[in-house]
Order: structure tokens, then C-alpha cells, then sequence
């Protein structure tokens, strides 16, 4: 399992990121999950993770545990 550090931007997979934070730890999200329907539109160099929407469910959950009353979501 990865260690996160805190105050400092995160990449990784977001549950196991999400699963790490205690409940009402957080003051801001930024969520960018990657649809299939973009990359088949734009032509990237780069591979897009194809999230369902059932894991972006799965990920809103623990998001709303981990933020902080007041705090931010950015979709």
C-alpha cells in the first residue's frame, strides 16, 4: 500500500487514496474521473482508466466521508 502524505497533492487509485483518510479529514477534493466516451472522441497520447459508474459511486461515498464539514468536492 502506497503512503500518502498529507497537505500535498495525491495521484494514485482513488479508493485505496480514500480508505487512507480519516472520516471528516479532508478540505478538498478534485475528482476527474475518465469516461470511455472521451477518449473516443479526442485522439490522446496517453491511455484513459475507463471508470464505471459504479466505481465513481464507490468513490463518492468515501468522498463524502472524508471531506470536512464546509469543504469542497471539484468534479
Amino acid at each position: 500500500m502506497v503512503n500518502y502524505l498529507p497537505n500535498l497533492p495525491q495521484k494514485g487509485e482513488a479508493l485505496e487514496l480514500l480508505n487512507s483518510l480519516g472520516d471528516n479529514s479532508t478540505s478538498l477534493i478534485f475528482f476527474d474521473p475518465q469516461y470511455e466516451k472521451v477518449g473516443t472522441v479526442l485522439k490522446l497520447d496517453y491511455p484513459l482508466f475507463y471508470t464505471t459508474d459504479y466505481q465513481i459511486l464507490r468513490i463518492l461515498e468515501q468522498v463524502e466521508r472524508v471531506l470536512k464539514p464546509s469543504a469542497f468536492c471539484l468534479l
